[in-house]
């Protein structure tokens, strides 16, 4: 079991649940309509921005079927196989969570990652915490967007001799 499994073990436990109901969301559940998922961050490595939850799966569990997503961030140290947790919150739901220290990256549909040190606004509501995710979301789908459109024009620079065409039935270009 690696370090990251133990302690998903370590928390879930620690709440009197165990791990692997419904990982997409959480890596234990509070509740059948609660899901918890664990962070941890070897502080000992360097941590680049690591992925939290995919936004279409968050959307779904929380605005769409109403339910609740917690998120526990736990520091740890590991030295010859040893753990040692440096420090962990309780869970922390996901309206508490500051746009601020978040962003949405490329990965399918896109996923919500750490950028920055945790910041938490106890007092946001959901509505809040949306508003801030469609403003990001906006800014990653720009951001995508702007990306696509560079890569065609690389292609179309290259290809453009083709006539552009939508191919459904065929795997033929027209000339």
């Amino acid at each position: 079991m690696d370090a990251y499994e133990q302690i998903q073990a370590l928390m879930a436990k620690k709440y009197g649940k165990e791990t692997g109901t419904r990982k997409a969301i959480g890596d234990f559940m509070l509740s059948d309509n609660h899901a918890v998922n664990v962070r941890s961050n070897n502080v000992d490595k360097e941590n680049y921005s690591p992925n939290m939850i995919s936004i279409k799966k968050m959307h779904e569990w929380v605005f769409e079927e109403r339910k609740e997503l917690s998120f526990l961030f736990v520091d740890y140290s590991e030295r010859g196989g040893e753990l040692t947790i440096l420090k962990e919150t309780a869970p922390i739901p996901i309206e508490q969570l500051c746009w601020v220290c978040l962003t949405i990256e490329a990965q399918g549909y896109g996923v919500i990652q750490m950028s920055s040190t945790l910041k938490i606004v106890e007092n946001q509501t959901k509505r809040d915490f949306y508003r801030g995710f469609l403003a990001a979301y906006d800014n990653y789908r720009q951001k995508e967007l702007k990306k696509h459109e560079k890569f065609f024009q690389k292609i179309y620079k290259r290809f453009g001799y083709y006539n552009l065409v939508t191919i459904r039935d065929s795997n033929t270009y027209e000339r």
